[in-house]
Formats: C-alpha cells, structure tokens, sequence
C-alpha cells in the first residue's frame, strides 16, 4: 500500500515508530473503526470535509512540514494554450483548495494527544 509507506516514511523522518494494528485501503475502512473509540488514524484532512470528526474524537494536528506528494495540473508547453488547459486554468489558480481544506482541519475542536 503505497499510502502505508507514505505514512511510515513521515514517522521516520521524525524518529518515530508507527505500529499498525488495523490497515485499510480505504478512508471509509479507516473511519469503520474509530467510533469504538479504541483506535485512532492518521488520515488526509482533506477527508474532514466528506467524513467530519467521529463523536467522541478529536482532531490533533501534525506539526512539522508538509511530506508526501503534491497533485498538481500538468499541461503541454504549446501555443495556442488547448481549450481545455484555457478551461482549467483559471479555476486551478482561483479555487483555494489548500485554504479551504486549512480552514476546515481548524474549525473542528481538537488538542494535544
């Protein structure tokens, strides 16, 4: 599970150790477990916006910088621009994606843990 690795690789470059006890290919897997309040998750907090925080559960964000790989719009370099890099373009740039996502992991009530 290439997302396994992405998480294992994060925890090494700050010397920690993650020991799984349940793993899922899926967000919505993940999510199945927590409610029963024994485990937790490391998740995107772009998925705050689809699945909210489970009662009883809190949000701790991680501290430190940004790892794992960006997304990114990738178009060819010719003249005239294609009608759909013209399309996409401007809402690529406008859309605050990365805001809205940051905005959202900080509205929900979360500590230290």
């Amino acid at each position: 599970m290439r997302n396994r690795r992405i998480i294992d690789e994060c925890f090494a470059a700050d010397g920690a150790l993650a020991t799984p006890a349940i793993e899922s290919d899926s967000v919505a897997g993940l999510y199945a477990h927590l409610p029963g309040g024994r485990w937790s998750s490391v998740i995107s907090h772009a998925w705050l916006h689809m699945f909210g925080v489970p009662e009883g559960m809190r949000v701790v964000p991680l501290e430190g910088p940004a790892h794992g790989p960006r997304v990114g719009l990738v178009v060819a370099r010719t003249e005239p621009a294609s009608v759909v890099e013209q399309a996409l373009r401007p809402p690529t740039r406008e859309a605050g994606v990365r805001e809205a996502l940051d905005e959202l992991l900080h509205s929900y009530p979360h500590g230290r843990g």
